[in-house]
């Protein structure tokens, strides 16, 4: 039981560092930044309930909370702070990279979206157009009707 708090402990500190490496990558407002800390934490204590109950059988055991509370203090003393760097770093050149290639796709993005806008605009003035040939056809029709009717 003691191996299995310590690597809880050791699992909810990845997850947070995952959730650390989110924050590093992307801008957050402090209400973003809180609620997603009141999430994980609402998470991670339905994780432990469910470590307490499946294993002392609900039974709060103090040497639970401390083992995993040292697999945390021990991850995050160690590996935690290189891994949350450097990862940060890597996805950030990725994205940059990405951004580099994805910069003349949205340039000619917007171009087709300007060309595909001008024919609508275009085609929207010819059915008015057409509209009022239309109208105009059926008028001219009615005058020659009645011009014909006159000479008969």
């Amino acid at each position: 039981m003691a191996a299995d708090a310590f690597l809880a402990g050791v699992f909810l500190a990845v997850c947070y560092d995952v959730l650390r490496i989110f924050r590093n990558i992307a801008d957050h407002s402090t209400f973003w930044i809180g609620a997603e800390d009141i999430l994980y934490w609402c998470a991670s204590g339905i994780y432990l309930f469910e470590l307490i109950y499946q294993e002392n059988d609900g039974m709060i055991r103090l040497y639970v909370l401390f083992f995993s509370g040292a697999g945390a203090l021990l991850y995050h003393a160690g590996p935690s702070m290189i891994l949350v760097k450097y990862i940060s770093a890597i996805l950030r050149k990725i994205g940059s990279f990405l951004e580099f290639i994805g910069r003349p796709i949205r340039i000619c993005r917007k171009r087709l979206k300007f060309w595909i806008d001008r024919v609508k605009i275009s085609l929207c003035k010819q059915k008015s157009i057409q509209r009022i040939r239309k109208r105009w056809n059926e008028k001219y029709k009615k005058k020659k009707v009645t011009k014909q009717n006159r000479n008969d």
